[in-house]
């Protein structure tokens, strides 16, 4: 049997994104996965995005962190919430994202 090690190399966070649109209301939106070097809720508020979408701006996420590990290997870790998230996107994200 062989035995294969992997250095960690971060933590992988996808989710979706509470937003407010330009035109008023609120929505939620799958945001691009972005990697931050520790768990840190302040820094990972702060990448999180509107995958491109353009909003008036982005406050907060269901966020889904994995370890990552060289060669792009990914383990689940957690699910955090950081910023502002409405019922709305709680309620999507567990309905929409949890198998």
């Amino acid at each position: 049997m062989k035995t294969i090690t992997l250095k960690q190399v971060g933590f992988y966070v996808c989710g979706i994104s509470d937003v407010t649109l330009w035109m008023g209301g609120g929505a939620c939106i799958e945001m691009e996965p972005f990697t931050v070097k520790e768990i840190n809720r302040k820094e990972i508020l702060w990448n999180v995005n509107d995958n491109g979408f353009g909003v008036q701006s982005v406050n907060g996420a269901v966020c889904d962190i994995y370890e990552l590990y060289e060669h792009g290997h990914k383990e689940y870790t957690e699910t955090i919430i950081v910023g502002t998230v409405g019922e709305d996107t709680e309620k999507y994200y567990y309905e929409a994202f949890q198998l």
